[in-house]
């Protein structure tokens, strides 16, 4: 079945029992809905690619693909489409899940309300229509789900080679800096962002023995490596809103002198954005600590970046990086919105009763550039909110007063941009719903914490906000 040309809403309703298929849609239709109905996933995904779907409510239970399962397609595939899921079932692991990944709008419990139900849809529709109008065709290519895919790929970049932490963020901060500063078109900024990422995602496919050497590299080992930069654009450039910046990936180890890998290209004949990547990268691995070597200073990466002007790099651009640096030492610099991400202090609110929590997670995050606020309630805590530019915050469930829950729902009606994470050692049903439908919560750890789990989960939502805001940013006025 294709519905074309409509102005109403298309639900569709997926569930391998025909009884519940016809009297939810009876309810529906009588509201003016138009419906469509399959009885399994496959099916709902058939459905998806030939319709406009504005909500699918799916069962959890079916036989061949769970209703979970589903919701993770549609949201690589489609995600705009809101999502509920249907379930009689209190299935820890599915709540778990659906809260850290982020794929589903609601859920709904059988024996289902129909006014509860009527509510879900009326609110999803009013979440879609606002998300359309805020963000104009353009910028909604950037959801979340995409950048969650650039994401996952750069940390499977570092896992491969953890000498290269924090560079592909590093190398976003100094590329963006520079695209400011020679006024890059604002629909280049978001490529350029997610190509310095993902610069080097291809090294995922060089085996550790060549990737992780501590001396020089034999011609075949060196060819390898320099393959990476073709896995890499292969990697991508399958991802539709990668393709672009994909580009960008396989032409970042090009010479302006034509000299470079993989293609010789030289001079114009590569992407500005990939230029501008090329000195970024190189920048930073000249300054950079590696296995076989010690980072140099930075006025000795300034003196090769001039000496390869011509050859190795784009004479105007180096011209332009050098005046960056020279400006960010003399604290002049006005490339990037407050600050660029690499200098960015983030300033991070610990909200929790019991004093030793606050201590510990402080501890363990002293000396990672995080600016630590805490509060003892939910009341104290909202006040710092409201005073303060809080980028992130992590709060206990149960405290006296005011839950986390309700917390965490103000907090994000005053700060809607503060990524919001929930610390709790029980998981109740109730709470969990409520945490994925109200509080809108980043992700759902359980005491007592994995210190690198919450390190990462930290690093990564921060991660996830300031590219949203940077983006924002780039395509105003």
């Amino acid at each position: 079945m294709v519905l074309k040309n409509m102005n109403n809403n298309v639900i569709l309703l997926v569930d391998d029992e025909k009884n519940i298929i016809n009297s939810i849609s009876r309810l529906l239709i009588e509201k003016n809905f138009y419906m469509l109905t399959a009885q399994n996933g496959m099916e709902a995904l058939e459905l998806i690619k030939h319709n406009n779907v504005d909500i699918v409510i799916s069962d959890q239970r079916m036989p061949g693909m769970t209703g979970l399962e589903l919701m993770g397609r549609i949201k690589k595939k489609n995600p705009s489409i809101i999502r509920v899921l249907l379930t009689a079932y209190s299935d820890k692991d599915v709540m778990l899940k659906a809260i850290n990944q982020g794929e589903v709008y609601r859920f709904l419990i059988k024996p289902w309300d129909e006014n509860e139900l009527l509510e879900t849809i009326k609110q999803g529709l009013k979440k879609r229509n606002d998300r359309f109008q805020e963000i104009n065709s353009v910028q909604y290519q950037l959801s979340r789900s995409n950048i969650d895919t650039v994401m996952a790929l750069a940390e499977a970049i570092e896992l491969k080679d953890p000498y290269t932490k924090g560079h592909c963020s590093r190398v976003k901060g100094y590329s963006l800096a520079m695209a400011r500063l020679i006024n890059l078109p604002k629909d280049l900024f978001r490529d350029l962002m997610y190509g310095s990422l993902l610069h080097d995602c291809g090294k995922i496919g060089i085996k550790e023995e060549i990737l992780l050497s501590n001396g020089s590299l034999s011609e075949k080992d060196k060819a390898i490596m320099q393959q990476h930069s073709v896995l890499g654009f292969k990697i991508t450039n399958k991802i539709e809103n990668l393709k672009k910046a994909s580009l960008f990936i396989r032409q970042h180890h090009e010479r302006w002198d034509g000299k470079g890998y993989p293609d010789s290209l030289a001079g114009e004949k590569t992407h500005i954005c990939s230029r501008i990547l090329s000195i970024a990268d190189s920048f930073d691995a000249m300054t950079s600590d590696r296995p076989y070597r010690k980072g140099m200073g930075t006025e000795k990466a300034k003196q090769i970046l001039v000496k390869e002007k011509g050859g190795q790099f784009d004479p105007y651009l180096v011209d332009i990086f050098i005046k960056y640096l020279e400006e960010k030492a003399s604290g002049a610099a006005t490339s990037m919105p407050d600050s660029d991400f690499k200098y960015h202090q983030s300033n991070i609110l610990i909200v929790d009763d019991e004093r030793l929590v606050i201590q510990a997670l402080s501890r363990m995050l002293f000396g990672e550039n995080y600016y630590i606020l805490s509060a003892a309630n939910g009341h104290d805590a909202l006040e710092v909110i409201k005073n303060n530019n809080v980028d992130l915050v992590i709060s206990d469930q149960k405290m006296p007063g005011m839950s986390g829950l309700e917390f965490l729902k103000k907090a994000r009606e005053i700060s809607p941009k503060t990524i919001r994470i929930m610390l709790t050692a029980h998981l109740d049903i109730n709470e969990a719903m409520d945490l994925i439908n109200e509080a809108g919560i980043y992700k759902f750890i359980q005491k007592p914490w994995d210190e690198e789990e919450i390190k990462s989960t930290i690093e990564n939502g921060l991660e996830w906000q300031q590219m949203y805001s940077y983006v924002n940013f780039s395509h105003e006025g």
